[in-house]
């Protein structure tokens, strides 16, 4: 089973027991930022990915192994934009090469929040270029959690903007499954890694470096205080309602139908069809 995650520290949590062996015999992981695993997912060469919510727009049929995600309810430290100029004043905006989450989800607040129509473009991966071409630049991952802005620049936190307008939790990645994939054991392996992931905070925290220097207290206060890693009633309305504020401002083709799916093997899938759909 060919599975992929994303390469950043929020995702450890979810790939610790995959990392320590769990289920070798079977799950091969590798990592990646989240556009790259999107491309690969659809080309074909991952069953498995940890995958960012807006590509389920372009790839609809895939399933969602229900239960675990990657989400905020409030300030999420690592999905930013930063900005030279007031928010009112923004009239363009840098959008991450490495998410397409993050630049529908900093379209979906100018629309719906903020105001204004900056103009959206890919910028370039080093941020003081980016804001020298933009008034403002959508960051995400480690970079943005842990690279201090310059002199001057103001951090916005994305997910703390989308819970101030609409009082939900935010959805940034799920476990997608290409059609018919998820069977009893693969889902057991996802969460039984997440339980071993979850266990050892402390240590993923410990062990964590960026650009040479270690930031345990940082990582530490990131992963027990600023994520969440279910996915319930809750993190689905948000979840919906992301997808439907996406299609409405032109960030996303249209709001897909969410396809969870069922384990085979399992009592429920014996009983029922192997995904429920739910409208977005």
């Amino acid at each position: 089973m060919r599975l992929g995650a994303v390469s950043y520290l929020n995702a450890r949590p979810l790939v610790l027991g995959f990392e320590r062996g769990l289920h070798r015999d079977r799950v091969e992981l590798s990592l990646g930022p989240p556009a790259a695993l999107a491309d690969r997912m659809a080309a074909g060469e991952l069953d498995v990915a940890l995958l960012p919510v807006a590509e389920l727009a372009r790839m609809p049929e895939l399933e969602i192994c229900p239960g675990l995600a990657i989400g905020s309810f409030g300030p999420t430290l690592s999905v930013l934009l930063a900005s030279r100029v007031p928010l009112v004043e923004i009239r363009s905006v840098a959008l991450d090469p490495e998410s397409r989450t993050s630049n529908a989800l900093v379209r979906v607040l100018f629309a719906r929040a903020w105001g204004g129509a900056p103009r959206f473009s890919v910028g370039p991966r080093s941020l003081e270029s980016a804001l020298a071409q933009h008034d403002a630049v959508v960051r995400i991952g480690d970079k943005a959690l842990c690279e201090p802005l310059p002199a001057g620049v103001e951090g916005h936190d994305l997910g703390a903007a989308w819970t101030t307008r609409f009082r939900l939790p935010f959805v940034y990645a799920v476990w997608a499954c290409r059609p018919g994939t998820l069977d009893r054991g693969l889902y057991r392996a996802l969460h039984a890694s997440y339980r071993a992931g979850a266990a050892q905070l402390e240590r993923i925290a410990a062990d964590f470096e960026y650009d040479g220097r270690r930031e345990t207290a940082l990582a530490s206060r990131y992963l027990a205080h600023h994520l969440r890693y279910r996915l319930g009633a809750p993190e689905v309305r948000g979840l919906r309602t992301f997808l439907e504020e996406a299609a409405a401002c032109g960030a996303i083709a249209a709001a897909p139908a969410l396809r969870f799916a069922l384990p085979r093997g399992s009592a429920c899938h014996q009983a029922t069809a192997g995904t429920t759909e739910v409208r977005a």
